[in-house]
């Protein structure tokens, strides 16, 4: 059997593939939706049964991660890793849901990069949280070269790892 050699391409109607593509765009009409309307203050926190791990997992929310961010005092910083346990500790959980939490610090990293645009004072301390291995995430909409100078300024010591910024001694002083 032969494998079909035609480039992955859209058609307009009718037309002979002559390697020309069309792209299907989004909706123009279609509005973003801000990083403020995503932290979402209604939400409650809950504690689900993990069945496949029998344990109990705390399902954050937003704010709930930013408050413990907000916890974290100036020239420390704190891990992912060391995040999540704080909160399932602080709601009686034996582990907070990696993908959520993950989810929202993005969310929180954003509102703050958008006080930052406006010019207002960031709300949340958000670049004292670090990776598990110590770099600062390079996926953030808050960008990594701020949040080094910030993590500077507070007196902690940085360096460069396979093109990232990481924290010398991650975690280390948050209490």
């Amino acid at each position: 059997m032969v494998a079909a050699r035609t480039p992955n391409t859209i058609h307009s109607s009718g037309a002979r593939n002559t390697g020309t593509s069309v792209k299907k765009s989004r909706n123009p009409r279609r509005k973003a939706i801000s990083w403020n309307a995503k932290i979402r203050p209604e939400l409650d926190p809950e504690i689900v049964s993990d069945k496949r791990l029998g344990d109990r997992m705390l399902l954050p929310t937003p704010l709930l991660v930013a408050e413990e961010i907000a916890q974290v005092p100036r020239g420390a910083t704190i891990t992912v890793s060391q995040l999540r346990g704080r909160l399932a500790q602080r709601f009686g959980a034996d582990r907070t849901c990696p993908l959520m939490t993950g989810i929202f610090v993005k969310i929180i990293a954003g509102a703050v990069a958008d006080d930052l645009t406006q010019g207002r004072k960031p709300r949340w301390p958000v670049w004292r949280l670090v990776n598990d291995s110590g770099t600062l995430s390079t996926t953030w909409p808050l960008d990594a070269l701020y949040r080094a100078t910030r993590l500077r300024e507070e007196g902690v010591r940085l360096g460069h790892k396979g093109g990232a910024w990481q924290v010398l001694n991650p975690g280390s002083a948050a209490g």
